[in-house]
């Protein structure tokens, strides 16, 4: 069967490698294999009928247990909309591992990661980086044969530390064996920009057309955006995000932030990024799906959404105060509403002006006169500052308003 991930990326179009469920459970958390298949589904509905060119769902790590495994094999069982992979380490019987847990699934592949920094060779498996090499190549070797055709992708950690070129020629080596995509890591997340950029544009002069890579890069720093931007200006395509942004540690790429960057007015990625390609996708992805998704992984995850949270936030297209309110779309860098579908909501805080009152009140089916608006101001203003608290929640606004309009 044709690797669809492949063609994708030879195709230049995007492709996200989408960690929540595996890197995710870093972040202290464990979705059941029922909450990852809908999560795995969804995502790939986001991509409408082109879910396997555009997404590889990283299902879990087998070798946790007989739990996981089991969880991973329902996974692999239910979900036929993307690519599903497990992920291991560089051991014979992770491969096999791996490879049973995706069997008879639509679109396996399978995943291992190799340390490729020599402080992380040393930690990890006691040997130096030409000895890893070694390793590395002989269990390409094995999980080839094993895979049967199942496409066989190899990451390799911290590789942002090394010499770029040792990078590009081990990346070579794979890609001659059959390996499908090569992985780059920034596994600590401390990787600045500018190094980003050096290291990527080094790799790429040492490296052969043949080579595909794929990112994975932590946020320790909060870099990971801008360095898997200047990635994708390189045509390295295959981007390793997760839901919410959660990971190890600081996590990932959120998910939802790149997939609406490069989704989003499409044909002016060129002026804003500086990447040439405006045709990232084989259709335009749904982007007001991504908020619903973003509320159902907050809920199986109990990982609340933060008032500030980029495009997901509980403050999206929200108002509080008068200036926003006269000219909404004047405060906003889009509108919400019809590119999210995220409907407009108006709080009550202590910031509330005589405006904003009159229409939450209308809102509650409410007509004030000058005098009601000023007594219910003055209360909101007081008993905010009382509490400590800024929103009036609409039940008392309901209690106010009838109290001030002598409806009580």
């Amino acid at each position: 069967m044709q690797d669809r991930i492949v063609k994708s990326l030879k195709e230049k179009k995007l492709v996200f490698w989408e960690e929540v469920a595996r890197d995710g459970a870093q972040a202290k958390i464990l979705l059941t294999g029922e909450q990852r298949v809908k999560v795995a589904k969804a995502n790939a509905a986001l991509f409408n009928e082109n879910g396997p060119d555009h997404l590889v769902f990283a299902a879990g790590f087998p070798s946790i247990g007989k739990e996981e495994f089991e969880t991973i094999r329902y996974v692999a069982d239910n979900v036929d909309s993307c690519y599903v992979v497990p992920n291991g380490r560089a051991f014979k019987e992770e491969i096999e591992l791996c490879l049973n847990s995706v069997k008879g699934t639509k679109y396996p592949r399978i995943a291992f990661f190799v340390p490729m920094s020599e402080n992380l060779a040393d930690v990890i498996m006691h040997k130096n980086l030409k000895e890893v090499e070694k390793i590395t190549l002989d269990i390409a070797r094995f999980a080839l044969d094993k895979a049967n055709g199942i496409p066989v992708d190899i990451q390799l950690a911290a590789a942002v530390e090394s010499d770029p070129s040792f990078i590009a020629e081990v990346a070579l080596k794979l890609t001659e064996e059959g390996i499908a995509t090569i992985g780059i890591g920034d596994s600590f997340g401390k990787i600045y920009p500018n190094e980003m950029m050096v290291f990527l544009d080094k790799l790429i002069e040492k490296s052969d057309d043949r080579v595909l890579f794929s990112t994975h890069f932590h946020n320790d720093l909060c870099f990971s955006l801008c360095n898997n931007i200047q990635a994708i200006k390189r045509n390295i395509r295959l981007i390793t995000t997760s839901w919410l942004g959660l990971g190890e540690r600081n996590g990932l790429l959120p998910t939802e932030q790149l997939l609406f960057l490069m989704s989003y007015e499409a044909e002016k990625l060129e002026k804003r990024l500086g990447i040439k390609d405006n045709e990232l996708f084989y259709s335009k992805p749904n982007i007001k799906g991504i908020v619903d998704l973003a509320k159902l992984i907050s809920n199986f995850t109990e990982v609340p959404l933060k008032i500030t949270d980029p495009l997901v936030g509980t403050g999206v297209n929200t108002l509080s105060t008068g200036t926003p309110f006269v000219n909404t779309l004047a405060f906003q860098p889009f509108d919400t509403e019809k590119v999210l579908g995220v409907k407009q909501e108006v709080f009550v805080t202590q910031l509330a002006s005589k405006r904003l009152v009159v229409k939450v009140a209308k809102d509650l089916n409410f007509d004030l006169n000058k005098e009601q608006i000023v007594e219910a101001l003055k209360y909101i203003k007081s008993e905010t500052y009382r509490r400590g608290k800024a929103v009036i929640p609409n039940d008392e606004l309901i209690n106010l308003f009838k109290k001030v309009s002598g409806k009580m």
